[in-house]
């Protein structure tokens, strides 16, 4: 279980502070505190996480990150200086953590907190269908494992690692979305997330006003299949050239998906029957099934093919 005593851990390295105390949940948001969490205090374009560090603590929170002083008398732990035992021992909650930046501070607890852990991550990446087909892999996982998967679209620089901070050690897969606006992000958020597995929807000139490219944006994606091991696996989009095109850019095993037959797995015979779903033939090898998915339009049948492979 993440503690008070494994967040100092992470944020200075010292193995003697903090104590028992569980942290129950982390929230970036001081409405979705509860009783024994912690409330990373981030500042924003709109409004400051710091303001409402005092609401965080009504609410049960039992210690926040915060980057600055506060007027309010809370007991503050300065991480920013190196502890000593007496300087642990005296944490007690409700307390402040002073760190020289809170939204560096979260990512570096959940790239922590995620490498304790056994859990096997599957990271989901696509300029469409993210989100559809990471509810459907997780639920077909779900069937036999006990499988974790982000929450709505908390899928960023931000999101992700509130995700990471909510994994247990019964978690035995996690199915995290990844979002895309630049080269270099989904590189950052694997090197948090650590996937074995890699699922590849589609390249489409989404978000091209911050990528700059469609060049930007396959480059951006692949990040995803570069950053698995060579025991980790390339879930690929066969009919999708930009995305095959990403085959040389990983150690991992290819396994393939679409419509060819020339894929690992393919589907045809499709059939619409609106809101009855649709129904298709799944092949793999020698193997079919005839299959029937309650989601609506024959593009469905992409994202069923994702969740099986």
């Amino acid at each position: 279980m993440l503690t008070l005593g494994l967040v100092i851990e992470a944020l200075t390295g010292y193995q003697a502070a903090g104590g028992p105390q569980i942290i129950t949940d982390v929230a970036s948001d001081s409405r979705l505190s509860i009783p024994g969490s912690l409330f990373v205090a981030l500042p924003g374009e709109r409004t400051d996480g710091h303001f409402y560090v005092s609401a965080a603590f009504a609410r049960g929170a039992i210690a926040a990150v915060v980057q600055r002083d506060l007027p309010a008398d809370f007991p503050v732990l300065d991480l920013r200086e190196p502890l000593t035992f007496e300087r642990a021992a005296a944490v007690a909650a409700p307390i402040c953590l002073r760190v020289p930046d809170t939204l560096q501070a979260l990512q570096t607890l959940g790239a922590f907190w995620r490498r304790r852990l056994a859990v096997r991550v599957i990271g989901v990446t696509g300029s469409v269908g993210k989100t559809t087909s990471k509810e459907l892999i997780a639920a077909v996982l779900g069937t036999r494992y006990r499988t974790f998967k982000t929450e709505g679209n908390y899928n960023n620089e931000i999101g992700l690692p509130l995700m990471l901070l909510k994994l247990t050690e019964a978690h035995e897969r996690a199915v995290l979305e990844m979002g895309f606006y630049q080269v270099g992000e989904i590189a950052q958020l694997c090197a948090w997330a650590r996937p074995h597995v890699a699922v590849v929807n589609n390249v489409y000139p989404v978000h091209l006003e911050r990528a700059g490219s469609l060049e930007a944006i396959v480059q951006g994606k692949g990040e995803l299949v570069e950053a698995l091991p060579a025991d980790g696996v390339a879930i690929l989009n066969l009919d999708d050239p930009r995305v095959m095109a990403m085959r040389t850019r990983t150690r991992a095993r290819l396994f393939t998906y679409g419509l060819d037959p020339a894929a690992d797995l393919w589907a045809d015979h499709i059939e619409g029957r609106g809101l009855a779903g649709v129904h298709f033939h799944l092949h793999s090898g020698r193997e079919t099934l005839h299959l029937r998915v309650p989601l609506l339009g024959q593009h469905s049948v992409h994202t069923a093919l994702r969740a099986a492979a």
